[in-house]
Order: structure tokens, then sequence, then C-alpha cells
């Protein structure tokens, strides 16, 4: 029998409006904003959305709320980042295992179209659409291992990395030097290499976690500039 598809409540909604609004900056850090405000912002949506959004955003470190006070949005810290990679260390490198056990022709045909997008955008230079080509690409593949909470985590994380300042890309690499970071990676999916692929996603995880924090680090007078040295060890 086919169920019914949950529609997203309104707080639902508010959130990811939030935090995508959060992620790119249009809110800004440090400043106390009235659930009165926020709600205006949102297109005049009352309070009680814009709380029970607050607090879906406060349980993931993104936001604080402060009591007859308001919401404070928290930039992330250099010990966050880290813990972020660390979490997505964890967590994508079994998973990505998995996914080159299980992984069908179908998971693979979508797995290809995907990845040729990816390929296309970062070969025509195109920052945003190369972010979000790659993280298409990933979410694509966790799907393939189906673990929804694991997913959740991960995605997360990544909002955590993106909140910290800025992507790798222009910065640190070009874009078609991010979507070659991925090839050996794709190319154990397809082969069904599982050990190979979790080599590779730990690979290209602490490689991109070394551009960004050392990018960030040249920026920041109060971060940590010795992501290198043991900082992954304990993987």
């Amino acid at each position: 029998m086919e169920q019914i598809k949950k529609s997203k409540t309104l707080a639902e909604e508010a959130f990811e409006i939030l935090q995508d609004a959060i992620i790119n900056h249009k809110l800004q850090f440090n400043v106390l904003y009235s659930a009165t405000e926020l709600g205006q912002m949102l297109g005049g949506i009352s309070r009680t959305p814009v709380r029970e959004a607050a607090q879906m955003l406060e349980k993931i470190g993104i936001v604080r709320i402060e009591r007859n006070r308001g919401i404070r949005i928290l930039p992330t810290s250099f010990a966050t980042m880290i813990e972020s990679f660390q979490i997505r260390l964890m967590l994508e490198v079994p998973l990505i295992s998995r996914v080159a056990e299980v992984r069908t022709k179908e998971d693979l045909n979508q797995l290809n179209q995907i990845f040729e997008v990816f390929k296309n955008k970062a070969m025509s230079e195109d920052v945003t659409g190369t972010l979000k080509s790659d993280r298409d690409y990933h979410l694509a593949l966790l799907q393939i291992a189906g673990n929804r909470k694991a997913i959740d985590v991960i995605s997360n994380c990544r909002n955590q990395v993106l909140i910290a300042g800025s992507a790798t890309i222009p910065h640190s690499r070009s874009c078609i030097e991010t979507f070659e970071d991925h090839l050996e990676l794709h190319q154990s999916v397809i082969d069904g290499d599982s050990k190979g692929a979790a080599i590779f996603m730990k690979n290209h995880i602490i490689n991109t976690a070394t551009l960004l924090i050392e990018q960030e680090s040249s920026r920041r007078d109060n971060w940590s500039n010795n992501c290198k040295d043991g900082l992954f060890d304990w993987i």
C-alpha cells in the first residue's frame, strides 16, 4: 500500500531556511536576533515555529538560545571544526566501504551521472556549482549505504565546516583539483573495492581538512596552525 508522504512543518521549513542563511552568512555571528525579528525575515511567520527551529539549530551547535534575550548565531571554533572532520572520518570511512560492497547497477548509473555533472562544473570553474556537486556526490554515496541517521550527522558536520568561514575553493585549490581529489574514490566504488574505497575516503577527508584548517588558521590569530602534526593519528 502506498504511504502518505509527510509534509514539512512550518518549524522544519524555518529550520532549513535559517540554516541556509547562516551557512551563507546572511545572518551575522554573535548578533542577538529575536524570534519576532527572524519571523519577519521568514515572511511574517509567528514566533512559535521560529523558536522550535532555533531549538533544532541549537541541538547541532549552530545557535545559542539566550532566555529572554534572543537567538545568537555561533561561529564555528577550531575545536568544533576538528571534531566535525573526526566524526566524518569515523562515519564516512566505514560507510563508503559498505557502499562499495552493496552498490547496484542502478546505483552506479545514478552515481556516474552525478559525477559527470561534478566534472562539468569543475571544468567550467563554476565555484558554486562545484561546491554543490561535491555535496551532492557525497550525499549520493551515503544514500547507497542507507543509514539515515548517519547521513544527518554527516550533513550537520559539513554545515559546521561551511559555517566556519569558507570552502577550500577557490582559496586553497581549484575546482578541477577538488573534482580530481574524488577520482580514486569514485573508481574504487565502481570496481567494488571496499578496502580501497575506505582508504581513498580517509585520504580525501584528511586532505580537505588540512587545506581548510591551514587556510583558516592564516586568517585567525586564535586558531592552531598544527593540523598536520598528529591531528588524525588516532584514526
